[in-house]
């Protein structure tokens, strides 16, 4: 007969069943411990590669603002029917600008962000724009350059 269909002993059953053997339910101490120690190193070597994700997602957006920033002027001309003209405050062309029917139109960049242009951005009253090479500086100091095509002034 297998010992499986056998059936117990009336002596075990007497004696208060000191042969089972009792089952737990549960982790051990040191198994949760090793579940641990592994999930701290995974966090350690991915939480950099995160903040990393997060700092380029945000250059990203920010950079993304401020050219939409400038494709919004034809329209915003338009609107207005008034021209505009972009430059940086420190520029070499003060007495090269134009004067009549174009406003000074400052751009409003994210914190700590720059903007170099070759020649002024000049956006007439009818929306066009007329084309720049512009560069924009992020808060790490790195560069960025993109052709402002006319007549829309979208990033090439």
């Amino acid at each position: 007969m297998p010992t499986w269909a056998t059936c117990r002993s009336s002596s075990s059953q007497a004696a208060g069943g000191l042969n089972r053997r009792k089952r737990s339910s549960g982790f051990t101490l040191l198994e949760l411990i090793v579940v641990l120690v592994i999930l701290g190193v995974v966090g350690a070597l991915a939480l950099p590669n995160l903040q990393n994700l997060y700092a380029a997602a945000t250059r990203r957006a920010d950079r993304d603002i401020a050219l939409d920033q400038i494709a919004r002027l034809g329209a915003e001309a338009l609107l207005n029917g008034r021209g505009y003209v972009v430059w940086p405050a420190a520029t070499p062309w003060e007495g090269q600008l134009p004067g009549a029917g174009y406003a000074r139109r400052e751009l409003e960049l994210p914190a700590d962000w720059g903007f170099e242009l070759d020649r002024p951005l000049l956006v007439q009253a009818n929306g066009v724009c007329l084309g720049a090479h512009l560069t924009l500086v992020d808060p790490r100091g790195q560069r960025t350059e993109h052709d402002l095509e006319p007549p829309f002034c979208r990033a090439q």
